[in-house]
């Protein structure tokens, strides 16, 4: 009985499609850890000289861009039952556009109009990273047997902090100015990023399949107009509600975490990237096994027990880490974040995928994602706002933008603790 329990377990026992899902986690991170944290914030901040609000509006452009399109969009893609097609569709443009943005950044450096010219290629490479999240997510119960929606979660998270690993170790090179044709420099890390991520993802589109039975020829105004009704529904199913504003505060924090860690570090302790390296490197092994371990724990304790906790573990990081002097503290810090990232997506997937539906998977995570995205708007808007106005302290006005995001942590546990799983939470 008991080897029949662990066996049932291992993440081995998982079908054919259920990796092939996963397998898009590993190939998209290398897009997220390269891009969104190590490489362009710095590039555009540090190296080109522009202000870190910059970096923000051109960031929050494309999660409005988001959060405006994607929720019609994944409700189309519901009805059509070409979610899988779509996710094609917008990873190939998110290459092409950070192809054309390394293009920019390698040809000609450092003038400030082709920083204009890369912040707007940037925008819409990250519109389609994210945008192709909604299509992702909503093929979760697809891909997954019933009952291990957590346990296939948290193999894809897992999967995407060892991307991300990956990802900093097969571009490091290309920094470094150690591949012919490659000078050094953090622009050199776009293009072999772009290629990396399409060479990853190919598994997926070749392995797994999505069954067209009972689809739909519907228009986009149908979408529209199906959204207008979901938000409807959603008001009117309030634990669903509930969990969409929860997880606006829970999102905000983490994805501006995301953009600004590298700044943080080079600002507050003067971290070059030779440092930064290790530091990331340790801190998303941390969030590999942070992912696994979730998608066991939310098996067992429940999505909602998990993503309560998880916000709790995310304010006292971000304490630790504004109150941190010194760089040991930090690196704690850091390790930290990479256990908050592997339990955030890992619980939260499957939270809403409780709370609705199998037909209306991509509608209502299309308002996942818009939730997420007024996150990923706000917070990092708010970052950039407190930079910008706590000019005078040069250090410190990063530890009051971290800080200020504990509080936003604190809010979401609330929030979270007050839905309810019809059924699932009660075994």
């Amino acid at each position: 009985m008991i080897g029949r329990r662990i066996k049932a377990g291992l993440y081995l026992t998982l079908p054919g499609r259920a990796w092939a899902w996963a397998a898009y986690d590993f190939a998209n991170t290398i897009f997220s850890m390269n891009i969104i944290t190590m490489y362009f914030a710095q590039w555009i901040i540090v190296d080109l000289g522009f202000e870190d609000i910059s970096y923000s509006v051109a960031y929050s452009a494309s999660m409005i861009a988001v959060g405006l399109t994607m929720p019609a969009l994944g409700a189309l893609a519901d009805a059509r039952k070409n979610r899988l097609r779509c996710l094609l569709v917008y990873t190939a443009a998110c290459v092409a556009f950070t192809l054309a943005l390394g293009n920019v950044a390698f040809w000609v450096r450092g003038d400030y109009l082709p920083g204009i010219i890369a912040l707007a290629a940037f925008g819409l490479a990250n519109y389609f990273y994210i945008g192709g999240q909604t299509f992702y997510n909503a093929l979760l119960r697809t891909a997954s047997p019933p009952g291990q929606t957590g346990r296939v979660s948290g193999l894809g998270t897992a999967l995407g902090y060892v991307g991300a690993i990956a990802g900093l170790l097969l571009v490091w090179p290309f920094v470094q100015g150690w591949v012919p044709g490659f000078p050094a420099g953090r622009a050199s890390a776009f293009i072999p990023t772009a290629l990396f991520f399409l060479a990853f993802s190919l598994p997926t589109f070749l392995a797994l399949k999505e069954s067209r039975e009972g689809a739909e020829a519907r228009s986009p105004w149908w979408g529209l107009r199906k959204i207008a009704r979901t938000f409807r529904e959603a008001r009117r199913r309030p634990h669903v509600f509930r969990f969409l504003i929860g997880n606006l505060f829970l999102q905000d924090p983490v994805a501006t975490a995301i953009v600004f860690m590298a700044v943080y570090a080079h600002v507050v302790f003067g971290m070059p990237d030779s440092a930064k390296i290790p530091l990331f490197l340790v801190a998303t092994t941390f969030a590999v096994v942070g992912a696994a371990a979730a998608g066991f724990v939310t098996d067992r304790w429940g999505p909602r027990r998990t993503t309560v906790v998880t916000a709790l573990g995310w304010a006292g990081t971000f304490v630790l880490i504004a109150v941190a002097q010194h760089p040991a503290l930090f690196w704690v810090g850091g390790c930290l974040v990479g256990v908050g990232l592997g339990f955030t997506w890992t619980a939260a997937r499957p939270f809403l995928a409780s709370l609705v539906a199998e037909e209306e998977q991509g509608e209502f995570f299309g308002l996942y994602s818009l939730s997420s995205r007024v996150a990923a708007t706000v917070g990092p808007l708010l970052w950039g706002g407190i930079i910008y106005l706590a000019a005078a302290w040069p250090v410190g006005k990063y530890r009051l933008a971290v800080a200020s995001l504990a509080a936003l942590e604190v809010v979401a546990a609330i929030i979270f603790a007050g839905v309810r799983v019809p059924g699932a939470e009660r075994r």
